[in-house]
């Protein structure tokens, strides 16, 4: 299995920065851009199946915060159109660019995905908070006919314990020029907040995409996956 990068990765960041102030620990309130100068570097493992065949890999992301409403990487930004007060309630809502997805295939060489939406998410207190989004995917094919999806999202956080929340997530892909008209994603985890700047991540996910159906490699996307991560800020 390939490694798997998050949306903002491996991000060109100088030695020695250090955030004035970092992003709340708690992930309900905690916005959906870093804070001034703030670092993310993430590390997991996802273990997954599909069509039979199991898979494990790596995870792997970072990011950096310019100023508190936009964070960037080599392969994606976001920026935030509408703030939210820091660790307060209310709406929020970004605008996100860049590479949103990666396939291989042996007969038709890689496809990489360009994309460009909304992410909002709305908190109603310290313990609640609903996540919503809207992007649109260009599938860039090396050897036949480009592609393209539009993908929309919704998601909630519960917190349960001072420092342990719960989440659940759905997606659904509108398909074009694809072999499967649509699919669907879910996934449901637990966020542990070790610390401020540490945090961890156990997620199940499932989807009824087949890779195998538009001629992509096996792993390219798992039927059921295991996700466990690790997130550190400063």
């Amino acid at each position: 299995m390939k490694p798997l990068f998050s949306l903002i990765a491996i991000s060109l960041i100088a030695t020695g920065v250090n955030a004035s102030e970092l992003s709340v620990a708690n992930p309900v309130t905690r916005s959906l851009t870093l804070q001034d100068n703030e670092v993310l570097i993430s590390a997991g493992v996802s273990h997954g199946k599909t069509n039979g065949h199991n898979y494990t890999g790596p995870i792997l992301g970072a990011a950096y915060g310019v100023n508190d409403n936009l964070t960037v990487g080599p392969v994606g930004l976001r920026y935030n159109l509408l703030p939210r007060a820091y660790d307060g309630t209310g709406l929020e809502v970004t605008l996100d660019g860049g590479l949103m997805g990666y396939y291989e295939s042996k007969e038709f060489d890689d496809s990489y995905a360009l994309g460009a939406g909304l992410t909002g998410k709305y908190v109603l207190s310290d313990a609640l908070a609903f996540t919503f989004s809207s992007h649109y995917l260009f599938w860039n094919e090396d050897l036949r006919d480009n592609r393209s999806e539009v993908r929309v999202g919704a998601g909630t956080i519960l917190k349960v314990m001072s420092n342990v929340s719960l989440y659940a997530e759905a997606a659904y892909r509108e398909l074009k020029d694809f072999n499967q008209d649509n699919a669907s994603e879910f996934g449901i985890g637990v966020i542990w907040n070790y610390s401020n700047q540490t945090d961890f991540t156990l997620g199940l996910s499932t989807t009824d995409f087949d890779p195998l159906k538009d001629g992509y490699e096996n792993d390219a996307s798992l039927e059921n996956a295991f996700n466990l991560n690790m997130n550190y800020r400063f």
